[in-house]
């Protein structure tokens, strides 16, 4: 009795958790919610929604006022970013079940900032941070390590930035990203409840940073205080090297500051988006952008 109990309870955590690609993670609870006092009744429902929801009117506002005038066949472009997107959920979904598992399981045997008896808040925001220096960390190593560039490049190849943008990776990024993730959470004491939260406060951020809208230059400026604005985000999918080597922040612009890698630039007049030699029309196409870090 005691052993279909906890069953039930582990498969109740499996059927909770929704989908977020941005944030390679899948994380969503009906339990443990109680440890984190907000007034969202239900946040596994409203980050879905918030996902979708913020990606729809940014998709709008691109169409009414958008920075990067001359782009055209933005249906195709969507297209393109969201049929890689809907690949990736097949690393997603699985693997969400076992992080699900795994880090119910692991708060028995680590507890990791747990351990400190923090109330529900002072432990939910260093884990949250940590989980945000971890996005700024990997994605750095993105860049870095040849062998990881071959993937990540797949996301700078887009010549079209836009809201769609924020959902195209290589399903070998995923995978990777996957795998080394979870001990890292575990080694926190995150738990799914966390993951949820990070993916509600990061996925708007991450869709807005992406977003081909037009804003004014002293709004960026005083968002890119906190969070990686738009126009830091434009410089950091540059084809110049010295300019998308920079700019690594997911949710907030703290950690470029801290370590050295912020860049800022006013003036885009003279901004190529893309990569050299990997961004020509007969390369953007789904198979090509697929195979094409295993010829490389």
């Amino acid at each position: 009795m005691q052993l279909s109990t906890q069953a039930k309870r582990f498969w109740r955590k499996v059927r909770a958790r929704t989908p977020h690609p941005i944030c390679n993670s899948i994380s969503s609870s009906e339990t443990n919610m109680s440890d984190i006092s907000f007034s969202i009744p239900d946040l596994r429902i409203f980050s879905y929604v918030t996902t979708i929801a913020v990606g729809m009117m940014f998709w709008i506002l691109e169409g009414l006022n958008p920075y990067f005038s001359s782009q055209k066949h933005r249906g195709l472009h969507a297209k393109l970013n969201l049929s890689i997107a809907s690949i990736n959920m097949l690393i997603l979904i699985p693997s969400g079940i076992l992080m699900a598992f795994m880090l119910d399981w692991s708060k028995n045997v680590w507890p990791g900032i747990g351990m400190l008896a923090l109330p529900p808040i002072a432990k939910a925001i260093p884990i949250i941070l940590l989980i945000d220096l971890w996005m700024y960390v990997w994605h750095r190593l993105n860049h870095k390590i040849p062998f990881l560039w071959r993937f990540h490049s797949i996301h700078h190849s887009d010549t079209t930035l836009d809201v769609t943008s924020s959902w195209r990776f290589h399903y070998i990024e995923i995978l990777i990203s996957e795998l080394l993730r979870l001990p890292l959470f575990m080694l926190m004491g995150a738990g799914i409840e966390h993951l949820l939260l990070y993916s509600l406060l990061m996925t708007p951020i991450i869709e807005f940073q992406h977003s081909n809208i037009s804003i004014p230059p002293a709004l960026d400026r005083l968002a890119r205080l906190i969070i990686p604005s738009p126009m830091m985000h434009r410089l950091h999918h540059s084809r110049l090297r010295s300019e998308h080597d920079s700019n690594y922040g997911s949710m907030l612009s703290v950690w470029d500051r801290l370590f050295g890698s912020l860049l800022t630039k006013d003036n885009l007049d003279d901004l190529n988006l893309g990569l050299d030699h990997e961004s020509n029309a007969d390369k953007q196409q789904l198979v090509a952008l697929l195979l094409r870090p295993f010829h490389t």
